[in-house]
């Protein structure tokens, strides 16, 4: 179940700038009036889905690029000379990456100027290969392994990337002073399944030059896998918040087991909860420290991640129609994890709102057991509670932003930390939880305030709620009895009456984990 997260480290580049509102107002227009626009995306990917699926075999893939190492891969590097649109006046440039190491499926690549579509040709020219041992006659066919988009996000001086688009159906984005941590997929199909998880990946894109003085930019691509094909649009929009708008249509060649619709990948290695030693200098080590959802009901769920030890699981929250979620990364000072070179406190929250044709499902939680910091051990997605049939199309939208942040909405007080004192002979384990801010209806503990908790395996004893007068906010302390080595589900919220104050904490805990 453990997988490699392709590109987990890659070469970092900070960005920053400001959106112009020109781009929003044109983009219906050019796209109405292009040549190619999302429904020629839409009937390709349609046309695909009839026919069947052939995976890639790389024959044409020279082996010293499939057996390149991992340094020996990061040391290939595209000439800045080569990028497109560079002289072009526009705030957006690509860049491109070179198939190899990981990423042997080729990516074929065009440009849509102006209504005409033109293909991106791959030649050794545009890499430096360092002293690496690779042909010099590579076949002007051999295409790319993926691409980064660059644009002046930290500063107007200064061309930064802002996006990558790189194995299978894997992307990134960037808003300011952001990093790369957590990573975005077109598609999950049958993930945590005891059959395995299908893989599908983007074939073909189409990167739509934008306007000189354009904010936001417009892509499509072609997904491809044994179970369906599918087109995609993105349109991304760099900023303090950079936000992604897709659109999507998926086509079923037959119908697997489940789907995650806009699937979210991140590491979770420890954090404040561990209960379990790991031999790290830092104190804390993720890109994630906890799910996000949105309930219907007006609930909002923070679920802390956990690294378990033995054994994936899963955790589900059902819904009626689609929620709103996300991988938020809450521990936002240097203090939190003590690293200079992966600056974990930067890396962004991703939060997905959805749009169109969601309907009933669930947000799932996959966590895997991982001991080191190089795998995307996290997943979270919405599936849908109705899959398609062979032959039918699934049309949908939803928004992707990337932040420090996360949502301005929901309760005042949240959940800051996660603390646990794990069960040591007779004392049972003891969950803290502290809230910071302020709640004026909670200003008389010992009238009005209270914790509502529940468990669904043992009992909850010794329930305490307090002010925290050091760092300010509230405190809620208990200890769980009677659970054993059963999974337990935890839940806590701080109430005035029978109004809710805060978030409801929700945790997944097992004596064995």
């Amino acid at each position: 179940m453990q997988r490699i997260r392709p590109g987990r480290v890659i070469i970092i580049l900070l960005a920053t700038g400001t959106i112009l509102g020109c781009f929003r107002r044109t983009a219906q227009a050019a796209d109405e009036g292009s040549g190619f626009s999302f429904n020629t995306a839409r009937e390709l990917a349609r046309s695909l889905a009839a026919k069947d699926f052939k995976p890639e075999q790389n024959t044409d893939l020279p082996e010293a690029l499939k057996k390149l190492t991992y340094d020996q891969y990061q040391a290939i590097r595209f000439r800045p000379e080569h990028s497109l649109w560079k002289d072009d006046h526009v705030r957006f440039i690509a860049q491109f990456f070179q198939r190899g190491y990981l990423y042997q499926d080729p990516v074929k690549i065009h440009v849509i100027d102006g209504g005409r579509v033109s293909d991106v040709a791959f030649s050794p020219e545009q890499f430096d290969y360092q002293k690496s041992r690779i042909p010099k006659d590579l076949p002007a066919t051999l295409q790319f392994g993926g691409f980064r988009l660059l644009y002046p996000l930290n500063s107007q001086q200064k061309m930064d990337e802002v996006a990558e688009f790189m194995g299978a159906s894997y992307f990134r984005v960037l808003g300011e002073a952001q990093r790369y941590g957590s990573s975005i997929r077109g598609l999950a199909i049958d993930t945590g399944e005891p059959t395995g998880e299908e893989f599908p990946r983007f074939t073909e894109f189409w990167l739509e030059k934008p306007h000189a003085l354009a904010g936001g930019m417009r892509l499509y691509a072609l997904l491809d896998s044994p179970s369906l094909a599918g087109a995609y649009r993105f349109v991304i929009e760099p900023g303090g918040n950079t936000t992604v708008e897709v659109e999507a249509s998926l086509f079923f060649r037959k119908s697997p087991k489940k789907i995650g619709l806009a699937p979210l990948g991140s590491l979770f290695m420890t954090g404040q909860n561990r209960t379990r030693y790991f031999p790290d200098y830092r104190p804390q080590v993720h890109d994630s420290d906890g799910l996000l959802v949105e309930a219907g009901t007006g609930d909002w769920l923070w679920r802390p991640l956990v690294n378990p030890a033995k054994t994936y699981r899963i955790s589900r929250f059902p819904s009626a129609e689609g929620k709103r979620f996300g991988l938020m990364q809450r521990d936002r000072e240097f203090g939190d994890y003590d690293d200079l070179g992966s600056r974990f406190e930067r890396r962004p929250s991703y939060w997905v709102e959805p749009g169109e044709n969601w309907g009933p499902g669930a947000v799932e939680l996959l966590e895997i057991p991982t001991l080191n910091e190089f795998n995307d051990n996290m997943v979270a997605y919405w599936a849908p509670q109705n899959i398609p049939a062979p032959g039918q199309e699934l049309h949908l939208t939803y928004r992707i932003s990337a932040s420090l942040d996360g949502p301005d909405e929901g309760p005042k007080l949240r959940v800051r930390s996660t603390r646990v004192r794990p069960e040591s002979g007779d004392a049972p384990p003891r969950f803290v939880i502290d809230f910071p801010g302020t709640a004026p209806h909670l200003a008389d503990l010992s009238t009005a305030g209270s914790a509502k908790a529940q468990v669904s395996e043992g009992q909850i004893q010794n329930l305490i709620v307090q002010t925290n007068d050091a760092s300010g906010g509230w405190q809620a302390f208990f200890d769980l009895v009677g659970a054993g080595d059963k999974r337990a589900e935890l839940r806590l919220h701080l109430q005035s009456g029978n109004e809710m104050e805060s978030e409801t904490w929700v945790y997944d805990y097992q004596k064995s984990n």
